[in-house]
């Protein structure tokens, strides 16, 4: 896969360790990535700046996954752009808060690198995320 314009993921993930090894892994598959500093930034940035698709952990400072998600899908710019929820919460109700947020993919910690870029390969086509 080659990097154009289509194909950068925004990622929100506190954890450094983490997010840098999603950072590579999705970059190794011809993704560009980009990190805001914090949550509460993250709708503002990426109104000016579309990503392909949001991988977003729920346990964040500031605010959660779950209401981040809700910005997302309530802004008129962002709100088709699909949301993939990546956390080590592995409960129920956790899962339900998550489609009610309008999440689109939910996966759990620990996971396997090739099935998240699968994931995201699979949300980045456009008949997805419609």
């Amino acid at each position: 896969m080659t990097s154009h314009p289509g194909n950068l993921i925004c990622l929100m993930e506190d954890e450094e360790d983490i997010a840098r090894l999603i950072s590579h892994h999705l970059q190794a598959s011809g993704f560009r990535v980009h990190r805001p500093e914090r949550p509460s930034t993250l709708v503002a940035e990426a109104e000016a700046h579309p990503p392909a698709v949001f991988i977003l952990d729920l346990m964040l400072p500031e605010i959660d996954g779950f209401e981040l998600c809700e910005s997302i899908k309530a802004s008129g710019i962002l709100r088709d752009i699909p949301v993939l929820i990546l956390t080590a919460r592995t409960g129920i109700a956790d899962r339900k808060r998550a489609e009610e947020s309008g999440a689109d993919l939910y996966m759990t910690k620990p996971f396997k690198f090739t099935e998240l870029i699968a994931s995201v390969q699979t949300l980045c086509e456009p008949s997805s995320s419609q």
